[in-house]
């Protein structure tokens, strides 16, 4: 019983020292991008959130990554746990990528867009009944009917009103004759009824019976979902090698703003150029220092006649321009590409 202990009491404090960052998208994320539906995606249920930092919460996110260095840092939008990831090392950069599910988009959805105001519907009390309200409002001291009753003009015999088991011609035998037609009567209840008490079953039911009118009704209320895993954000492309890319020995067209060779256009998720018509690719290594991407396997692209497996983009000393070296699939990343070539942003 005492290592039981013990070990619950570990697991409470491991988890209230968990780290977490929260970030407000109305003012931490000066860029949102949600990509809604990915035909490769290998989990079609998961909605991949593209962002750009501010440069507070740019240095909040390089504290907490540093500070939660081989540690779970959980990752907060709007007070909503999104994902947790296990902190390799820290994150010095304004973009960023983020899965969730499908629920949690449409939760945060209001919120990105501008225009949530905060409030949590769940928290709100479902309306209660028109009836029912007035019959809890209403003073026990002084019950009122709930069907108003029409005037009786007053007789001097006594009226007794019909039972349910009476038949409709003996009632009508037993009501004084007055001379000028008389609205029905409704038999009134002495005391409210128990709204919170079950309609007591009768052995035969009148055509509508006031107890199943001011019966209240059974809501389900349904059992939250499980919680989704929670998927760690994947590497994005470095801001200073995405653009469109021109070949440094390429000369201007005279004719038209056009470069005779092969540009290249990089982007969060894809390449583009004359012979690579938007090809999917994935991040293998993204940092100040060089990016590897890798072509999916389901799409095909051809740059300066090589077939492209991987390719990689490190910066050059010269501002505006990189060195971009194409290997072909099978290609050793660490070894000579099969073509390398200096490029200039496309003005």
């Amino acid at each position: 019983m005492t290592a039981a202990l013990c070990a619950a009491f570990a697991a409470v404090a491991a988890t209230a020292n968990a780290a977490e960052i929260a970030f407000a998208s109305r003012s931490d994320f000066t860029e949102i991008s949600l990509n809604i539906r990915d035909t490769y995606n290998a989990n079609p249920d998961q909605i991949v959130l593209d962002v750009t930092l501010s440069q507070d919460a740019q240095q909040r996110m390089l504290a907490a990554t540093t500070a939660a260095l081989e540690q779970d840092l959980t990752l907060l939008i709007d007070g909503k746990p999104v994902s947790t990831t296990h902190v390799k090392n820290a994150i010095d950069a304004p973009q960023l990528q983020i899965s969730m599910s499908r629920q949690l988009a449409i939760d945060l959805l209001p919120n990105l867009l501008g225009v949530g105001n905060g409030a949590n519907p769940s928290a709100i009390p479902p309306a209660m009944p028109s009836a029912a309200a007035a019959a809890i409002a209403a003073p026990a001291s002084n019950p009122e009917p709930l069907f108003p009753a029409p005037p009786v003009e007053a007789q001097p015999q006594q009226v007794v009103p019909p039972t349910v088991t009476d038949s409709a011609q003996e009632a009508t035998a037993a009501m004084p004759d007055s001379g000028a037609a008389m609205p029905p009567m409704l038999p009134l209840p002495a005391v409210p009824p128990d709204l919170g008490a079950a309609p007591a079953a009768e052995p035969t039911p009148s055509a509508a019976p006031q107890e199943a009118v001011m019966a209240p009704a059974v809501v389900a209320v349904e059992s939250p979902a499980p919680p989704l895993p929670l998927v760690p954000a994947q590497p994005q492309v470095a801001r200073w090698a995405t653009g469109a890319w021109l070949p440094t020995s390429a000369t201007p067209s005279p004719y038209a703003e056009i470069y005779p060779g092969d540009a290249v256009a990089i982007s969060a998720h894809s390449i583009n150029a004359l012979t690579c018509n938007q090809a999917r690719t994935h991040v293998l290594e993204s940092s100040p220092q060089q990016v590897r991407l890798a072509i999916d396997q389901n799409s095909s692209c051809v740059i300066n006649k090589i077939q492209v497996g991987q390719l990689r983009i490190s910066p050059s000393a010269t501002p505006g321009k990189v060195v971009i070296s194409l290997y072909s699939p099978g290609d050793d990343m660490n070894g000579a590409p099969a073509s390398e070539g200096s490029y200039q942003r496309k003005p």
